[in-house]
């Protein structure tokens, strides 16, 4: 159970750094590399308009339209590139941690002998 509870707070961690990880990114991007975003905004265009006109009814088309727009795809690559990155800085962070801290050498307990004439799978305490 705790190995569960663990893994859930490592995923809810993961999850708040790539939110957080999305916002410093835009602001860099904005800061730093607006024609990269740019471009990325037009990428993003190009994937919808390839995408535009699906074979629906009209109120589905609607639906698509509204949920499916420039923003959502930007977001969506946006949360993926993030998501990358933290990733990556977790890996590098567990990796610096067992470079710095190594496992402990175990010495190992001698294997049982059997007791007396007993089968080899009957062992003694």
């Amino acid at each position: 159970m705790w190995k569960l509870l663990r893994g859930f707070s490592l995923v809810s961690s993961k999850i708040v750094a790539t939110f957080f990880m999305v916002i410093f990114m835009m602001l860099l991007g904005f800061a730093f590399f607006p024609d990269l975003l740019n471009r990325l905004s037009d990428f993003t265009n190009w994937i919808e308009g390839n995408i535009r006109d699906p074979d629906m009814d009209e109120r589905g088309k609607f639906l698509f339209r509204t949920l499916v727009n420039e923003n959502t795809i930007f977001g969506i690559i946006m949360t993926l590139i993030a998501r990358a990155v933290v990733e990556f800085i977790f890996w590098i962070s567990g990796v610096l941690w067992r470079l710095v801290n190594p496992p402990e050498e175990k010495d190992e307990a001698p294997a049982p002998k059997p007791v007396g004439d007993a089968p080899p799978t009957y062992y003694g305490n």
